[in-house]
C-alpha cells in the first residue's frame, strides 16, 4: 500500500465538518445560532448534520480509495431511476441486435463507424470495435466477459461503501447524542437549557437512523439489483453480438437469444 493524498484529504476535510459540528452542539462556537432566521427551521439543525455526515465519511475515506467514495456518492442522483421491466429490456436489446445485424451485413465497416460515435450503450460499442479487429470469436467472448465482470464489480463496490454509510450512519448519530446528552447535563442547574440540549443530542440520532434507512441502505439494494439486472443484458448482448460477428442468419439470433431468456422467439412463454 502507498500514502493516497486524496484519502487524506477527504479525511481531514470530514474530520473538519465532524468537529464543527461537534464544537458547535457543546458551544465552543455559536455556528447554528447565528445562521439567517429563514435557516432556523425546527428539526433542520446543522450541527447534528455536521457530526453525522463528518463522522461517517472520515471513516469511509479510510476504509476505501477516494474516487470508489466519490462514485458511490454520486450514485444518489439516480436515486429516482428506474429500469424498465427485466423482460421488456432483453427483448428490446434483441430487436436491437436484430437490427445491427442488418447494418452490419449492409455496410460493416460504416455501421462499425456509426456505432462507435452514436451509440449510447458502453458494451455494444466497446464489443464492436473488438468485431472490427481481428480478434477471433473466442478472444472476443473473454475480453467482453472480463468488461462484464469488472463493470459489475465497480457496481458492488458501490453497494458496499452505501451499506457502509447505512452502518456507520446511526453510529454517528449517537456519537453526537453522547454530546448532546453532555450539554444536557453540564446546565443541569438551569432548567431552561435542558429541554434544547435534549433535543440536539435527539436530532442526532434521528438524522443518523433517517439517513441509513431512507437513503443509504436502500439505495445500495437498488445498485445490486440493477447490476445483476444489467449483468443479464449485457450477456445478452454479448452472446447476440458474437453471434453477429459469426455471421449467423437473423432467424437463428432470434431463436438463441429468446431461448436464453426462457422464451420463444415468438414471445410466448415456453412451458
Amino acid at each position: 500500500m502507498k500514502f493516497t493524498f486524496s484519502s487524506f484529504l477527504g479525511f481531514f476535510i470530514s474530520l473538519l465538518v465532524l468537529l464543527t459540528g461537534s464544537a458547535d452542539t457543546v458551544g465552543v462556537v455559536k455556528f447554528t445560532e447565528n445562521l439567517p432566521s429563514w435557516l432556523q427551521i425546527p428539526f433542520l439543525d446543522f450541527a447534528s448534520f455536521f457530526v453525522v455526515i463528518g463522522g461517517m465519511l472520515c471513516g469511509l475515506f479510510v476504509m476505501y480509495p477516494a474516487w470508489t467514495v466519490f462514485k458511490a456518492i454520486g450514485a444518489v442522483k439516480s436515486m429516482f431511476s428506474h429500469y424498465d421491466g427485466k423482460l421488456e429490456i432483453l427483448e428490446k436489446e434483441i430487436e436491437n441486435i436484430l437490427k445491427y445485424k442488418e447494418e452490419f451485413v449492409a455496410d460493416k465497416n460504416g455501421f462499425i463507424e456509426r456505432v462507435s460515435r452514436s451509440n449510447p450503450d458502453k458494451l455494444t460499442k466497446y464489443l464492436f470495435e473488438l468485431v472490427s479487429t481481428n480478434y477471433t470469436t473466442h478472444e472476443v467472448r473473454e475480453i467482453g466477459e472480463v468488461y462484464i465482470d469488472k463493470r459489475s464489480t465497480e457496481e458492488v463496490k458501490k453497494a458496499d461503501v452505501l451499506d457502509m454509510m447505512a452502518i456507520t450512519s446511526p453510529a454517528f448519530g449517537m456519537f453526537g447524542t453522547v454530546l448532546g446528552l453532555i450539554v444536557m447535563l453540564q446546565n443541569l442547574d438551569d432548567p431552561s437549557a435542558i429541554g434544547p440540549g435534549l433535543s440536539l443530542a435527539l436530532l442526532t440520532t434521528l438524522y443518523g437512523t433517517a439517513f441509513a434507512n431512507l437513503l443509504f441502505a436502500p439505495l445500495a439494494k437498488k445498485i445490486r439489483f440493477n447490476s445483476v439486472l444489467n449483468s443479464a443484458r449485457e450477456q445478452l448482448v454479448l452472446e447476440g453480438i458474437l453471434m453477429v460477428k459469426d455471421g449467423r442468419s437473423a432467424l437463428m439470433i432470434k431463436d438463441q437469444l429468446y431461448s436464453l431468456i426462457g422464451k420463444g422467439s415468438s414471445g410466448d412463454d415456453k412451458k
